[in-house]
């Protein structure tokens, strides 16, 4: 049912998740003074100008604000809403990894200093929402099952 909570957390990690498609996830400082940024479109420097794009991470943070989205309007087919809520789970969980990955990589090539965002905790926060809305499906789930027992 639409009106559940699953809804209200699939929604927020929809928002959430959106909110990375703007801004900065995380900067990084040169020894030389230089600012660089990880976001959307990949790696930018103070202007603006993207010097690497980073496909993957792109791709995902595009993917998970549409897949939350699509599990809130999936309520009368349970079972793809729950593999919906968990891939949503999984890819913010990936947005977290590839971060890390692209933060250590750039540290390996360049002596950078991070400097954290608040934005840099929203995959989590998403993930953990993916996770709560995963938990109210199948808790849905078994109590139309249980009473499917009952006829």
């Amino acid at each position: 049912m639409i009106q559940r909570i699953q809804t209200l957390f699939l929604l927020a990690a929809t928002v959430f998740s959106g909110l990375l498609l703007t801004g900065d996830l995380v900067n990084l400082r040169a020894g030389s003074g230089v600012l660089f940024s990880i976001g959307f479109p990949g790696l930018t420097d103070n202007g603006g100008e993207v010097i690497q794009r980073l496909w993957p991470m792109t791709v995902i943070l595009a993917l998970v604000p549409l897949l939350a989205l699509a599990a809130v309007f999936l309520y009368k087919k349970r079972s793809i809403q729950m593999r919906l809520a968990m891939i949503v789970l999984l890819l913010s969980l990936g947005t977290i990894i590839l971060g890390a990955f692209y933060i250590i990589m750039f540290d390996r090539k360049i002596d950078v200093t991070v400097v954290w965002k608040i934005k840099a905790v929203f995959p989590l926060v998403t993930a953990i929402l993916a996770w709560l809305a995963y938990r109210g499906i199948m808790k849905d789930e078994l109590i139309v099952r249980s009473y499917d027992r009952l006829r």
